[in-house]
């Protein structure tokens, strides 16, 4: 649900799509919709968002955006 003056949606780059699903499937059962090969949105995870093919990475010492993910539990994540 769009919530006004709220973060609405979010993308990342990934190298590897299919690793990138694997991944945030496994650890916080994410299930994605794949709209060709190089794009995949996520979707009722307090956010929604998604994933584009990129050759960069998303890393904090370049500047970019910093996620937390939580968990009650980071052990047992």
């Amino acid at each position: 649900m769009n919530q006004h003056e709220k973060i609405n949606y979010i993308e990342f780059p990934a190298q590897d799509i299919p690793a990138t699903k694997s991944f945030f499937n496994i650890v916080f059962g994410w299930q994605f919709e794949d709209f060709g090969p190089n794009y995949t949105a996520f979707s009722n995870q307090g956010i929604d968002g998604g994933f584009f093919k990129s050759d960069q990475q998303s890393l904090s010492r370049n500047g970019s955006a910093l996620a937390v993910f939580y968990s009650d539990n980071l052990e047992q994540t």
